[in-house]
């Protein structure tokens, strides 16, 4: 009876510890899932830098002056829930120094925030008449998160309107007639011939919808010249931002509810925390630009004609901005027609 107790006492303590490891591992895997969760919520944004040179002094100008440059950054909160920028390379990871630590950036402690007031009907003097344009100097100025809101969890929007975009004009507004350069037109035709981007319409005040960032998402993997089937997450969300100009919020966790019925090629993988894209899909609309209109403060109407697709016309608005080098703008609302 004895070796009958021990036994079933030996069994029910297995069991236990079978269970309290794969509990374990649960946990593990599900802090894993939560982390990588959580980075989808992760803000992306440009900071203005000192440039340093090999022997990290700052560099002056000829006045004296320290020269700077923004570079990329996310957006996090230490120990003491203080927010700091770490600096992140090309691909979208953290930049660290020679001893292996992040390189970072304090932010003010408290934000301050300008908003600007757009007159569609009275562009800036520096944007009107015929000229082409030319990218914008850096200002010195910080802070240029683009502070952004969780949508509703069935919302078809990943982002909603912000305070960095509260100034966006609408496709609805008027401006002044530009000329833009061969190239810059070539750069905005090509981000409006993103295969399927017909598919939504919005303002930038609606939020960006998940159907149309899964195509550019995997748009703008092709536009990097990568040819791999798994991408670390951190390049593809970083490049939704370079695209759209903010941060798409909640995309890692929304991307698979939508690629799907949008027809893109695109998975994410909570485990590994990957994307996979298993091919690039095929041109479908063509876009001819008929005319560009200054709307002030480096935003631009487009309007061009469609083919290809269901849709005859799109008027975008853009902005011109220093966010990715073979870009430089970012489509901020679409109206297809």
């Amino acid at each position: 009876m004895k070796k009958v107790i021990v036994l079933l006492l030996a069994i029910i303590v297995l069991i236990s510890c079978t269970f309290v490891a794969c509990s374990n591992k649960d946990d593990i895997d599900g802090k894993t899932t939560a982390e990588g969760l959580e980075d989808s919520n992760a803000d992306f944004g440009f900071e203005t830098q000192p440039v340093t040179d090999e022997n990290g002094k700052e560099v002056t100008d000829e006045n004296g002056n320290v020269v700077t440059t923004e570079v990329a950054v996310i957006y996090k909160k230490d120990k003491k829930g203080n927010e700091y920028a770490a600096v992140l390379d090309s691909n979208g990871e953290p930049v660290t120094d020679k001893n292996g630590k992040e390189v970072t950036i304090k932010l003010p402690e408290k934000e301050t925030t300008t908003t600007t007031t757009n007159n569609s009907n009275s562009p800036s003097k520096e944007g009107s008449g015929n000229t082409t344009t030319v990218a914008p100097k850096p200002t010195g100025t910080t802070n240029k998160k683009a502070e952004t809101t969780t949508s509703a969890s069935d919302s078809k929007t990943t982002t909603k309107k912000a305070d960095a975009n509260a100034g966006v004009p609408k496709t609805s507004d008027k401006g002044t007639v530009v000329n833009f350069s061969q190239e810059d037109q070539e750069v905005i035709k090509s981000m409006l011939e993103v295969p399927y981007l017909y598919l939504e319409s919005y303002e930038n005040s609606d939020g960006i919808p998940i159907d149309i960032a899964t195509h550019v998402a995997v748009w703008m993997a092709e536009h990097e010249g990568n040819s791999r089937t798994v991408y670390p997450s951190s390049p593809v969300v970083l490049n939704l931002f370079k695209y759209f100009g903010q941060t798409v919020v909640n995309f890692k966790t929304k991307c698979n509810d939508f690629a799907g019925a949008a027809g893109a090629p695109i998975r994410y993988v909570k485990k590994d925390d990957t994307f996979e894209i298993t091919n690039y899909t095929s041109k479908v609309q063509t876009v001819t630009i008929k005319n560009i209109e200054d709307l002030g403060n480096n935003y631009y109407k487009v309007t061009a004609d469609v083919k290809g697709c269901e849709k005859n016309k799109v008027v975008a608005v853009v902005q011109k901005n220093r966010l990715e080098a073979t870009l430089g703008f970012s489509i901020k609302a679409l109206n297809w027609s």
